[in-house]
């Protein structure tokens, strides 16, 4: 017997895995995605990659050897034998493609997988990890914060694999600093959750960083103690803050402290920006804004505009276990008190009547306060996943304003709008073989007492909501198809001067194929909806299909259309009648809106790395029909706003193409982004119906340049924006803003100059050129950064602009911050 085993223990012996990973020798940085190709008697039997910690494994015998490569490294080759550990060590180098010479390392691509070395994008004038990113060719920041890809917003970003901040990222980019960082990852098609790794497919973008391994688990802190002055020096208040980080791979902690009276808007720190991953960010309902609650208008930057006294605390902390899972808690308050004063003219074009113009004069207090804890448990892995994710958030908003309208007297109103929120969000996925079932259950209540007072007359909207959704998906596999099975239910309840209760329950069947480079999905939702208090039984079906096909290694072009039936809000039913602000009331007639909406839209994409070029292109259109319209009346500077039964259709079209494009011997990146809209729809006024036609096109040029001695900066938008009704058309209004600034560098310190020129063609008054100039010098020593900024040189005030709606025109004008001073010093402890 011992003999006739023999054989069979050898032949074990002889196949056992060789395991290893594959790290840069310089950085010793794991390589991710490295591919690695089995050799045997000089050919290739078996291929795999590593995962994102650059780790594989491989069954091998005696005698086989291993080759791996990764695009912008030195091919590697080594002799392995069963049971073997082994640590291959790549080196850079540069490479040819296509007779071009590529620096290795800059920018990588590797399937959905681009990898940016930012080590060389980053300069000695970059003070934080988001300068850096604004370098990187296809990468984009908006004002907010917010990043996108291609034109796609990414949808999750996480620091070392891990999400510190539940999507709210910016002031993390804020604080790290650029020596700390080693490279940033953008992965395609990103499914968070392993256990549905190459079973549904996604669209959605995600972000990693990756830290130098000196930075990692170093506490990092940092002093910002400020000052604004202001003319006259009474105006001059101290300001400052303060940050505290440690970032590693498996215990991530941030602590930051902000005070501000410079028009920065510090609430950002606290907007979720990425609602995508395995959060339950994004989820629950809202409570129907019932009230106009004034909000700071910003058509230009809005710091420009911001008269503030701001200040928030944040606390972030997140971990691995040694059981796999990770956990995450949050927690945040934010208090804001802004002033701005704005005068506004509208005109409306309705029927075949005079054209009604009313004005508007407004100074207005916005209070703020928002305080939030969130905590959130996730276990991920190949086999099952579970996430439980807990919201208790209060908010206090209050906005004073005294108005002087069309009807010439002055009137006081206070809007407040607290809200208590609780959100629970629970999910649990688990593996039978190649099928998955998912369990998903929704619990979201509020408690909001809303309240309007015009001169000392009140309004009470107390909202009592709450909202379940519960379902389960049952994923099953095959070779070319996947089928996915959704049923679920909902109920929302709504306490607002009466019971308003709505009860669904809905199925959506959906068929995946998937075959090399194409994948087809078809999705048929189907909804029946029970509202009892308007004793109406409502079905609804919205069948879509989808399609993505990779025409290349760089290109894919992504097709979807649909037809979908949704119902209106309950702003739009549940209440007969109701005062929005001083001027405007709405009053509905009790039946159930239904929005019939068909869609499509086309995008391609295109990247090449190594040439540094990324574009994109999207097209889409909308038609909606509705069984019920807004009428529109204005009778002595009031609107009045009744929504009646009456079949209508409005339509939108869409066109976007941008391109970026990188020279990394330039150190020069390039941007261009058109956009085309079109509108079209009716306006009920008196039981007439004005058609109205609106056209936009934008055209954003951008352009950063950062040689050794300086950064060159430039960013442009152009506007031509045109409407026309039935009865008048409206003149094409062109306008624009151009930012130029230059920073030179003499030694540790830089000098800024920049400059803003606003152009902006007003309706029936003359255009208006508003130029805004800044300068500031910073002085960088070794753990001290010491900065002074003026700001507004030329001390310009006012600013105004025009916009074209449905059947009208809008121009308002606004205050400015004064000319000051800001000064500010940054200590790394």
């Amino acid at each position: 017997m011992i003999f006739l085993l023999l054989p069979f223990c050898l032949c074990v012996s002889a196949q056992q895995s060789v395991t290893g990973i594959v790290t840069d020798s310089v950085t010793l940085e794991p390589l991710p995605m490295a591919a690695v190709t089995l050799m045997r008697d000089g050919k290739p039997v078996a291929f795999t990659h590593a995962d994102d910690k650059g780790v594989f494994s491989m069954v091998v015998k005696v005698g086989d050897c291993l080759s791996v490569s990764f695009l912008g490294y030195r091919k590697y080759r080594v002799r392995v034998s069963p049971g073997q550990h082994v640590s291959i060590q790549m080196a850079p180098e540069a490479f040819k493609l296509r007779e071009v010479q590529v620096k290795g390392g800059r920018i990588a691509g590797l399937r959905d997988t681009i990898s940016y070395d930012l080590s060389k994008f980053a300069d000695k004038r970059d003070n934080s990890l988001k300068d850096v990113l604004k370098k990187l060719p296809g990468v984009n920041i908006d004002k907010n914060g917010k990043i996108s890809f291609n034109g796609k917003e990414i949808n999750r970003f996480t620091v070392e694999d891990l999400d510190l901040t539940g999507g709210r990222y910016d002031r993390l980019n804020e604080a790290l600093k650029p020596e700390d960082v080693d490279r940033a990852e953008v992965i395609q098609h990103d499914q968070p959750v392993k256990a549905l790794r190459d079973k549904v497919f996604t669209d959605d973008v995600a972000m990693n960083i990756k830290l130098k391994p000196g930075a990692r688990d170093k506490w990092m802190a940092t002093l910002r103690p400020a000052a604004d002055v202001a003319f006259p020096l009474k105006g001059t208040g101290p300001m400052g803050g303060m940050d505290v980080l440690q970032i590693g791979q498996k215990r991530q902690r941030m602590y930051d402290a902000e005070y501000d009276r410079s028009g920065r808007d510090l609430s950002r720190s606290n907007d979720v920006l990425a609602i995508g991953g395995t959060t339950g960010y994004g989820s629950g309902v809202d409570v129907p804004q019932w009230l106009s609650q004034p909000e700071l208008a910003a058509p230009i930057d809005d710091n420009r505009l911001r008269f503030n006294h701001s200040y928030s605390l944040n606390v972030k902390h997140t971990a691995k276990t040694a059981k796999g899972s990770d956990w995450r808690i949050t927690a945040g308050y934010v208090h804001g008190n802004e002033e701005q004063a704005t005068s506004n003219i509208s005109s409306y074009y309705l029927d075949d009547s005079a054209v009604e113009t009313t004005n508007e004069t407004n100074h207005s207090t916005m209070r703020r306060d928002n305080m939030y804890v969130d905590f959130t448990s996730t276990l991920n892995n190949e086999r099952a996943y579970g996430n439980e994710y807990f919201l208790v958030e209060g908010t206090r908003r209050e906005g004073i304003s005294r108005i002087e309208g069309t009807t010439q007297r002055v009137i006081a109103q206070t809007v407040q709008t607290p809200e208590m929120r609780l959100l629970n969000n629970f999910s649990r996925l688990v593996t039978f073989g190649d099928n998955t079932l998912t369990v998903h259950s929704i619990a979201d209540f509020h408690y909001a007492p809303f309240s309007l007072n015009v001169d000392g007359t009140t309004e009470e909207l107390k909202n009592l909501l709450w909202h379940t959704d519960n379902n389960a998906e049952l994923i099953l596999p095959s070779r070319y198809f996947t089928q996915k099975y959704k049923v679920g239910f909902v109920m929302e309840h709504l306490n607002l001067r009466g019971r308003n209760t709505s009860m669904e329950v809905y199925a959506t069947p959906g068929l995946e194929y998937r075959r090399g480079s194409l994948r087809l999905n078809l999705s048929v939702p189907l909804r029946w909806q029970r509202l009892t208090a308007q004793n109406r039984n409502l079905l609804y079906a919205s069948p879509s299909l989808y399609l993505n096909f990779k025409t290349g290694m760089r290109s894919e072009l992504t097709a979807w259309g649909g037809y979908a039936m949704k119902p209106g809000e309950w702003s739009s039913f549940a209440l007969d009648e109701y005062v929005f602000d001083y001027r405007t009331t709405y009053a509905t007639c009790g039946i159930v809106p239904v929005n019939r909406t068909l869609s499509a839209y086309i995008s391609y994409d295109y990247k090449r790395p190594v040439k540094e070029l990324f574009w994109s292109f999207t097209v889409s259109y909308d038609h909606t029909r509705s069984n019920l319209m807004t009428d529109m009346t204005i009778t002595d500077g009031r609107y009045g706003y009744y929504i009646t039964e009456r079949d209508n259709g409005r339509q939108s079209a869409f066109v976007k193409t941008q391109v970026s494009k990188g020279f990394f011997s330039l150190h020069l990146k390039t941007r261009l982004a058109l956009q085309y809209a079109y509108s079209e729809g009716g306006q009920l006024s008196m039981s007439t119906v004005t058609g109205y036609r609106a056209h936009t096109f934008t055209m954003s040029p951008e352009i950063t340049f950062s040689p050794s001695f300086g950064t060159f900066y430039y960013t442009g938008q152009f506007t031509l924006n045109s409407m026309n009704t039935d009865e008048t058309n409206q003149n094409t209004l062109f306008c624009w803003r151009q930012n130029l600034s230059y920073t030179q560098t003499i030694g540790n310190v830089d000098i800024t100059l920049s400059a803003l020129h606003y152009h902006n063609e007003l309706q029936s008054v003359q255009t208006v050129n508003t130029l805004l100039a800044d300068a500031a010098i910073v002085w960088r020593l070794k753990k001290v950064r010491l900065q002074a900024e003026l700001r507004n040189i030329f001390n310009r005030r006012n600013y105004a602009v025009t916009y074209y709606g449905s059947a009208s025109s809008s121009t308002t004008y606004y205050n400015l911050r004064p000319r000051e001073i800001v000064l500010s010093a940054q200590i790394n402890l």
